[in-house]
């Protein structure tokens, strides 16, 4: 990412946090360790030691929504300098192989978290991506993102945290009603190779594939093929992925039949 984009995104999301501490959403000690990890992430290598020395003091309780793809699991490991850690887990096999739930166990215990698994039922979505009705990505995202967001407010948990890497600025840090949104990558202008980084200091990588279950049934449609490509352009010019890591995706979802 270039130094003069990844500057004014950090600047647009500490602008939001300023604005948040203001308006009375967030508590200092939330405020103030946020705001360090921003003013730290100008200079990634200063970031990786303030996140290898390892959380301090009382925490409040924060959920991380985890895929146990890379930004998600990076997003925990970078959550544990602030909060205390519970990972939710959205599964079903529409979108999530018995493996990937084996990894996430094996992940979790690396990270020292506890993980609560949660089954969604995606039939409907299953079924009018099967019918060719639309591309299932948006309507998926949105469930699972309901299911973390009912699961913290059941428990009582004001923060939410997710790997999203595309909601920058304004969208970086948000309150939605009683919870606080954080798309960690997003607020600290991170890139994938970053977050990769970042996993490093735990000893943890993370080979994954682009698509899920679902997407593979979606991508015998051609129209939903280059709906994804699309997504994954979007990413490119954004510079959260580079050009090499975006041809292999690209790749991988032209040849699947």
């Amino acid at each position: 990412m270039y130094p003069e984009l990844r500057d004014l995104l950090l600047r647009a999301s500490m602008k939001n946090l300023e604005s948040l501490y203001s308006a009375g959403v967030l508590e200092f000690s939330i405020y103030n360790r946020l705001k360090v990890l921003l003013s730290l992430s100008r200079n990634f290598n200063r970031l990786l030691d303030y996140i290898r020395s390892g959380e301090e003091g009382e925490r409040e309780r924060a959920v991380v929504a985890l895929s146990g793809g890379v930004d998600s699991t990076a997003s925990a490991l970078i959550s544990k300098r602030i909060f205390r850690v519970v990972g939710v887990t959205v599964y079903s096999p529409y979108i999530m192989e018995e493996r990937d739930r084996s990894n996430i166990s094996q992940l979790v215990e690396k990270l020292g978290i506890t993980c609560k698994f949660i089954e969604v039922d995606l039939e409907d979505i299953k079924l009018g991506t099967l019918e060719g009705r639309f591309h299932p990505c948006g309507r998926c995202h949105k469930r699972i993102e309901e299911s973390v967001l009912n699961y913290a407010r059941e428990e009582g948990i004001k923060y939410v945290v997710y790997g999203d890497m595309l909601s920058t600025g304004n969208l970086s840090i948000v309150e939605e009603g009683d919870i606080v949104r954080i798309n960690m990558p997003s607020f600290l202008s991170l890139t994938k190779n970053h977050s990769r980084e970042i996993l490093k200091t735990a000893g943890i990588e993370i080979k994954q594939r682009y698509t899920c279950p679902l997407l593979k049934i979606a991508h015998r449609y051609e129209r939903n093929k280059r709906f994804t490509i699309q997504r994954i352009l979007r990413e490119v010019r954004a510079q959260v992925i580079d050009r090499e890591e975006g041809l292999r995706n690209i790749l991988e979802v032209l040849n699947q039949h």
